[in-house]
């Protein structure tokens, strides 16, 4: 192993450790380096993961799941973001977290998330033979500050990380069976991996995409059915057309509404009727947002030969950050086994360039104002600053990829 990737990785523990550290300790020492850390709306540490284990506690006692903890006095949790998610989550690890109290749930948690981290980096030396290049992918699994704020919340964005590192790999192994199986089971936890059904048409994985809906189907909507109460609940908390740019919202949606809230606050106003909706300025921009990468990512996947799927989940992932309309910096954990699996195949430079970006912390805690709502003393470069943070380097991957710069470096075997 050479000196420097030796160092990086020694390095890389440390910082991991610190993680770790500053998970336990009472202070958090690394709070303040992240929106969610210093103005959390579920009060504090482990609050979706209480999220989980309320709607557990909730489905024993045969109440609505979607109802909102905090103004529920018999809540079993000291505090909880609100549950959002389909009612898979809530009957399986929900009501296996009621087995124990709250706080030794989420601390299992923990453990089994770092578990599954360790897990990739195991399974990233078994995909590379030379020692350098391992010790360079696992410095990229250690440093990535995003990860702290995940177990900070208590969330499950690194399973779905770990799920989209091994379906790669399996895909790689010609292992499809398992391939298959692993992202029916993303799509049914979270559902964000749906966004690869046109890769998974373009690999006529038909069977598995119809099996995965059937099964998503059969896990929501019988529930849904039953406890109409919550189906509003459910519906605005996920698809609400509201923008709003909170502090901790980091998708490019929320970027943009802070380039018009703070550069162009009239575009709202300015528009046209297209038959009976109102096309503004504003509503022109989103829908620019969001078609843009998706044509592209349905481009790339449908007429681009030969097929390659690293490519493919690469862009589809991240039309996830482009689509929605929130999207927490945890989330950016989803972007981990990309950086991991593209530098293995390129080694291509400028992705350490792009990886160090969106690896390191934003800028926040230079004009954090803690105790008060941020937004409300930032200047506007600050504001767009915070927000911008995150999407260059997500903008730059996916140019970086959709530009067909995976198979040029590829092709050349670039080191």
């Amino acid at each position: 192993m050479r000196t420097g990737p030796r160092i990086l990785l020694l390095v890389a523990i440390v910082v991991h450790l610190a993680f770790a550290v500053s998970l336990v300790h009472p202070g958090h020492f690394l709070n303040p380096l992240f929106p969610e850390g210093m103005h959390n709306i579920g009060e504090g540490q482990g609050s979706d993961f209480f999220a989980f284990y309320q709607a557990g506690s909730y489905v024993l006692e045969g109440r609505d799941i979607y109802q909102r903890p905090m103004d529920d006095a018999r809540r079993s949790v000291p505090y909880a973001y609100f549950y959002r998610y389909l009612p898979f989550v809530a009957y399986t690890l929900g009501v296996a977290a009621n087995a124990v109290s709250p706080w030794a749930a989420y601390w299992i948690w923990i453990a089994i998330v770092e578990l599954a981290f360790i897990g990739c980096i195991i399974l990233t030396r078994r995909i590379v033979r030379d020692s350098s290049l391992f010790a360079l992918l696992a410095s990229m699994w250690l440093l990535y500050t995003p990860f702290y704020i995940e177990q900070y919340m208590g969330q499950l964005n690194l399973l779905m990380a770990a799920g989209i590192f091994v379906m790669v790999v399996s895909y790689s192994e010609g292992k499809m069976k398992r391939f298959d199986w692993i992202w029916i089971a993303t799509v049914v936890t979270k559902h964000l991996t749906v966004l690869y059904v046109p890769l998974m048409l373009r690999m006529k994985r038909y069977r598995t995409v119809i099996l995965a809906f059937v099964i998503l189907g059969l896990s929501a909507i019988p529930y849904l059915a039953m406890r109409t109460s919550g189906v509003g609940d459910f519906a605005h908390d996920n698809f609400d057309l509201t923008l709003y740019p909170y502090p901790g919202n980091f998708g490019a949606l929320a970027l943009l509404m802070v380039l018009k809230m703070r550069l162009f606050p009239i575009a709202s106003s300015i528009g046209f009727n297209l038959g009976p909706v109102r096309m503004t300025i504003t509503r022109a921009l989103v829908l620019l947002v969001m078609m843009v990468p998706t044509l592209t990512s349905l481009n790339v996947t449908f007429r681009r030969r030969p097929f390659d799927l690293l490519e493919s989940v690469a862009l589809w992932t991240m039309v996830y950050f482009f689509v929605f309309r929130e999207v927490w910096e945890y989330h950016y954990v989803l972007l981990l086994p990309l950086f991991v699996l593209l530098y293995a195949r390129t080694r291509a430079r400028v992705l350490w360039y792009i990886y160090a970006v969106a690896a390191a912390p934003t800028l926040f805690i230079l004009y954090d104002v803690p105790g008060r709502n941020p937004e409300l003393q930032w200047s506007a470069l600050e504001h767009i600053a915070n927000h911008a943070f995150k999407v260059i380097p997500l903008v730059w991957l996916f140019i970086w990829v959709a530009a067909g710069c995976l198979r040029r470096h590829s092709n050349r075997g670039d080191e």
